[in-house]
């Protein structure tokens, strides 16, 4: 993202997810009443014209378009984390930790975790505007939310979130959805080590990745060239990426035990199909479901 600014693709998961939250209820995904929120003078438009009956095919046909299946992979993870997140509460979840939370509003609108302690970390610049839509709207911030600022340039990430009240060694849900991409592997090594050495036993991880294939030219998917393209364009380009095949291992080697790891096959069969609909998706864009191990287990894991 560039300096001061908010996130520019934190914008477009708002607008992706306001289009899906506009759908009649009998056939959207999911209801984000907040994503509308962030979204800029043209960015509300679109979300208008999608709302037609004519623009409710426009809309999509041309994301798709342009972009190639941005929408369908970010409305599809979107329901799928929605998902992961309302049943953690049963396994006795004692805190939520969003890292790189943009303009995420679960905290707002689950009802599961209402009484949950969530931790939202992001950098500052997108944390300011989130907080001053949030206010407009809900007039004063639930109190189970609490926002944690950080430049990652300049701060650790124990450091602020031990100040910030985190609970090392509690039973978290840890959700960093839509970030790895633009980091370095040694940020995203760093950041999967500290979850493993904060989080209690039954701790869990869900995070997103594009397949290493996409960024290396090894692997041809449909869309990449403009997937890229778009992410360029608005300062945050692609620069990590995962091999789905050597997933098991890299998460091992980190204190951590993959439970699934889906993409588009899984999305169209879960979500799309029984609800009548099709939709292009990224094929290269993952999401990660792990459990973070004992160090036991991690020891056994690794050898």
């Amino acid at each position: 993202m560039r300096e001061g600014r908010p996130s520019r693709t934190a914008e477009l998961m708002a607008l992706f997810r306001a289009i899906e939250s506009s759908r009649p209820s009998g056939t959207r995904l999911f209801h984000d009443p907040f994503a509308r929120t962030f979204l800029s003078a043209p960015f509300r438009w679109v979300v208008f014209l999608s709302r037609l009956p004519g623009g409710r095919l426009l809309v999509p046909w041309f994301i798709d378009w342009r972009w190639g299946g941005p929408l369908g992979a970010a409305v599809c993870r979107t329901r799928y984390i929605d998902d992961m997140l309302r049943g953690a509460p049963g396994a006795g979840l004692d805190q939520v930790v969003i890292l790189g939370a943009g303009f995420d509003c679960r905290a707002y609108r689950i009802p599961e975790i209402a009484g949950t302690p969530v931790f939202e970390v992001d950098h500052p610049a997108t944390q300011a505007m989130k907080k001053d839509r949030l206010a407009r709207v809900l007039g004063t911030i639930p109190s189970h939310v609490r926002f944690v600022p950080i430049d990652f340039a300049r701060q650790r990430l124990d450091e602020v979130m031990a100040a910030a009240g985190f609970r090392a060694g509690a039973r978290t849900f840890f959700l960093w959805e839509g970030v790895t991409n633009y980091l370095t592997s040694e940020a995203v090594d760093a950041t999967l080590r500290w979850v493993t050495g904060a989080g209690g036993a039954g701790s869990s991880l869900l995070f997103t990745y594009i397949h290493r294939g996409m960024l290396d030219g090894s692997v041809r998917f449909e869309g990449a060239r403009e997937g890229r393209a778009t992410v360029g364009r608005v300062g945050e380009p692609f620069t990590f990426g995962l091999d789905p095949g050597e997933l098991d291992r890299y998460l091992a080697e980190r204190g951590l035990e993959l439970v699934e790891d889906v993409a588009a096959p899984e999305y169209r069969a879960r979500y799309l199909r029984p609800a009548g609909r099709e939709m292009r998706i990224w094929t290269f864009y993952h999401a990660v479901l792990a459990r973070v191990l004992s160090r036991a287990e991690s020891a056994a894991a690794v050898t």
